[in-house]
């Protein structure tokens, strides 16, 4: 990690501090972010909602599996985070092939998928890797519980958007209508459902894995000193 190309600004902070370094990150590269996050998770989603209605007539079998992908999709965007902090963005070929393998994912679509801190052990299994994963989790997790929390927020969060949006595409129809609407129109129904859940996903995944990972970035500061070696760099530097 060459942490002299680091674009954010290292220093020890809380935990809720650092998670809204996260955020940050998403509002600072949100363009390039979101070129790779269309390009990736919009087929598969597209891809998945087609098998399912033309084979099973069935949409909500399909969000389920998209639900239920989110790790994949993290580390889609994990992998962008951990290259932009240091100045790169990389393509979308890359991304995938970095988001398919060496990274656990079998894993964390079986046992590890109701790991409630798995925004925090994402980074540690992607970008780390190696045999002592595990053990490295539970030095790094030590004291550290907010990526629970950061994964309880994000969850209510995202439920409520869902609620929110599709209550306002109800209350939008005219009362006349309403009911009309749900007997000879509910395939579009479940579409404009599909799209908002797509929508909401798009919002609220981007800041949990970018929160998570900046707490991951603030506990090894806190660990390792990597604000006081960026210290001595700099006084080094200038003493040239």
């Amino acid at each position: 990690m060459e942490l002299d190309k680091i674009e954010a600004v290292v220093r020890p902070r809380n935990p809720w501090e650092s998670i809204d370094l996260g955020f940050s990150m998403v509002q600072r590269w949100w363009k390039p972010l979101y070129k790779v996050w269309f390009a990736i998770a919009l087929p598969l989603f597209l891809s998945l909602h087609l098998f399912f209605y033309f084979f099973y007539e069935s949409l909500w079998m399909a969000t389920l599996m998209i639900w239920w992908l989110k790790p994949f999709l993290d580390r889609i965007l994990l992998h962008f985070f951990s290259q932009a902090l240091f100045g790169e963005h990389p393509s979308i070929w890359q991304t995938l092939k970095a988001s398919l393998f060496k990274t656990r994912l079998l894993l964390a679509l079986s046992l590890g998928r109701f790991d409630f801190a798995r925004s925090f052990n994402l980074p540690v299994l992607q970008l780390e890797g190696g045999k002592r994963a595990t053990e490295r989790i539970k030095l790094l997790q030590k004291n550290n519980t907010q990526a629970v929390w950061l994964t309880i927020v994000c969850m209510h969060f995202e439920g409520i958007l869902l609620i929110s949006v599709i209550g306002l595409l109800y209350f939008m129809m005219p009362l006349s209508y309403s009911a009309d609407f749900y007997a000879l129109e509910g395939l579009w129904l479940e579409i404009m459902n599909m799209i908002f859940y797509f929508l909401v996903l798009s919002i609220v995944e981007p800041l949990y894995v970018a929160g998570g990972f900046a707490l991951y970035l603030n506990r090894r500061t806190h660990l390792e000193a990597w604000d006081i070696y960026l210290a001595f760099r700099r006084i080094a530097a200038h003493s040239k």
